[in-house]
């Protein structure tokens, strides 16, 4: 089996680093990365624009692009073998409702879910790059091998894994949840402004969720491992039936 490992946090992420350690006892792993950090960037793909690829490692490279075009490359630029897996993450920070329409780490993995692969995104609480994701990592590569052959093609399995105590034995519990909905609050300050033009900047969002059982929300802060698998078709059939 090859796995194509990509993330949204850059190159020197701990997240994708212990990902690569521990799936490498699983197969053979190839890791393309942003040349930095592009979280928030959704769906993009560089379409105009030429994109440099570099090899900083063994089989480890970066890209100037955007985390959709991490996984595209790998598949579609001739450069790299044909892979079996796309995983992206471990992300530092949640993906939880509404969160993966903006998420580069989901984006990448849906690339490979519009492609008809086997397609995983993960993320865990700790917004430090440099945090250790080992816990999460080691829970996920044996997790991926008691359950790999009951994925599907076609659906990016959405995971995030939640806070724990330091010194925590065992696991999460498991949960399967649908993608909750999330609130945000976004504000914007003004920098500077005159002559019928303005200079913006996001202020700090502040999040929020709407209460529902069975969610990924309810999920992580309940302690669980929260595994939400997502469809990359978007038609809202209820709508459509009330108008034909």
């Amino acid at each position: 089996m090859r796995i194509l490992l990509c993330n949204d946090d850059g190159p020197d992420a701990e997240g994708v680093r212990c990902l690569q350690q521990r799936l490498s006892a699983l197969g053979e792993t190839w890791a393309i990365t942003p040349d930095r950090e592009r979280s928030a960037t959704s769906h993009a793909l560089s379409i105009r624009e030429s994109l440099q690829l570099k090899e900083v490692g063994h089989r480890r490279f970066t890209l100037s692009g955007y985390p959709a075009d991490c996984a595209n490359v790998g598949l579609h630029s001739g450069r790299f073998p044909r892979f079996d897996l796309v995983v992206s993450g471990i992300n530092h920070g949640p993906n939880l409702g509404d969160d993966v329409h903006y998420s580069g780490t989901v984006a990448a993995a849906r690339q490979g879910a519009v492609h008809s692969l086997h397609s995983i995104a993960i993320s865990f609480p700790d917004y430090n790059p440099q945090a250790s994701a080992e816990r999460p990592a080691q829970w996920f590569a044996g997790w991926l091998q008691r359950n790999l052959d009951r994925l599907h093609a076609g659906i990016v399995y959405n995971i995030n894994y939640p806070d724990e105590q330091a010194g925590a034995e065992g696991f999460p519990e498991e949960r399967w949840t649908y993608q909750g909905r999330r609130t945000y609050r976004d504000e914007y300050e003004i920098l500077e402004e005159g002559n019928g033009e303005a200079l913006l900047r996001m202020r700090t969002t502040e999040f929020g969720h709407v209460r529902e059982d069975r969610s990924d929300f309810e999920a992580v802060i309940d302690g669980c491992i929260s595994i939400t698998p997502l469809s990359t078709y978007t038609t809202h059939i209820r709508e459509l039936k009330r108008w034909f």
